[in-house]
């Protein structure tokens, strides 16, 4: 796993178990929103990685890792052929979790992610951010033990787009 989406996880944690009896809901708004791009970078990351290589100059490998979209790479995990792996399936739907409850912690004043009525009169609480950044660790954990064949299957999906 690249260094810098382990500290992200790291940070992400920390941000959430901050202030000892109950965290600021920015600290966890801001927990959920880098666990998400953790497992956003580890797709680039992936990415260059499998196209490139780990050692390619950085004007080859910087334009590989930056060339995902977010609304692209949540709409590649809908599709064939990333639907039809077990493991590509888990690391897509935590990643369209976490972009949603990304996109709530970053913009939106409502006061939970998932705003269904019953729930949306409490607050969002530190034991659901810690989970949310467990499911962009687990995924990126598969994301790493995917073998050659899979991992190609998905880096050359989430790098293309598909004429119609």
């Amino acid at each position: 796993m690249w260094k810098l989406v382990t500290h992200q996880l790291d940070n992400a944690r920390t941000l959430a178990r901050s202030d000892k009896r109950r965290p600021r809901e920015a600290s966890l708004r801001r927990a959920v929103s880098t666990a998400y791009y953790a497992q956003f970078q580890a797709l680039c990351e992936t990415c260059a990685r499998t196209l490139v290589g780990p050692d390619a100059p950085w004007e080859i490998f910087t334009p590989i890792f930056r060339s995902l979209e977010h609304r692209h790479v949540a709409q590649a995990f809908k599709q064939k052929p990333l639907i039809g792996t077990p493991d590509l399936i888990t690391i897509g739907n935590a990643f369209n979790e976490l972009q949603a409850t990304c996109e709530w912690a970053d913009y939106s004043p409502e006061p939970r992610p998932n705003f269904d009525a019953a729930k949306n009169r409490s607050p969002f609480v530190r034991s659901e951010a810690l989970l949310l950044i467990d499911t962009a660790e687990k995924a990126i954990q598969i994301l790493d033990r995917l073998d050659d064949e899979t991992r190609m299957r998905l880096v050359t999906r989430l790098v293309t787009k598909s004429r119609r």
